[in-house]
């Protein structure tokens, strides 16, 4: 079982991946992958911090390129290597570093946790003693790079619902709601043994179509009881 979290700042979303990886008994790879990442590239951490998902730009890749000789392309090549080696071992839940836009298997849950500005910026200030007016500054500007960072690396949009397989809102839901949605999706995902590809489910859709008296011309009935 994959499950990765993609979240909008402000949203406790890797809090909210770590309490699911603890309940069903997984890895959870935050700020561990940036540490997993760096062991593979064989320097500190803290270079490595440089490139992740709310730090790089493309001046200060330059720059670290030319201090460290590590750069952003080298960046990307490793933490996909990882990642890679991760779903290998299929336990694990993975927070944001654009996991989603790479990791592709039948046991993966790709899950986008979202909410309204105005209760992202209270949560925020519910930690930092800022106004509202710097919450929202921050915010914005972290779901900025959180965006700039999948699209430069994967050439994903991290805001495209299509890239999820579960979208939470928390305007309407709590954490502790939000938690047990996952955690339920994720256990039906690895039981219903889906494929990746994008038609994966249209028997099922046919079927629930048929069954509850909706009209569905016979001859895609009869192909899908052919398959």
């Amino acid at each position: 079982m994959i499950i990765t979290i993609s979240r909008q700042a402000a949203t406790n979303g890797g809090l909210i991946g770590r309490i699911v990886a603890e309940r069903l008994g997984l890895h959870v790879f935050d700020r561990e992958l940036v540490d997993e990442v760096a062991r593979r590239m064989q320097v500190d951490p803290h270079i490595v911090l440089q490139f992740d998902e709310t730090s790089c730009g493309q001046v200060q890749s330059l720059l670290w390129d030319w201090r460290a000789g590590v750069n952003e392309e080298t960046y990307a090549r490793y933490l996909r290597q990882a990642l890679t080696r991760i779903a290998a071992e299929d336990q694990a839940v993975v927070i944001g570093r654009g996991a989603t836009f790479v990791l592709h298997c039948s046991n993966c849950l790709h899950v986008r946790i979202v909410a309204p500005i105005s209760l992202r910026v209270e949560i925020y200030r519910s930690f930092f003693d800022v106004t509202e007016h710097e919450a929202e500054k921050r915010i914005r500007l972290e779901d900025r790079e959180k965006a700039a960072f999948v699209r430069r690396l994967f050439n994903g949009d991290i805001n495209d619902p299509e890239n999820y397989d579960l979208v939470v809102n928390l305007a309407g839901l709590t954490p502790e709601m939000a938690m047990e949605l996952i955690i339920q999706a994720a256990k039906q995902r690895v039981a219903a043994q889906l494929t990746v590809e994008p038609k994966a489910t249209l028997k099922q859709h046919v079927e629930v179509m048929t069954r509850h008296r909706r009209p569905v011309r016979p001859e895609v009935v009869e192909r899908h009881r052919v398959k």
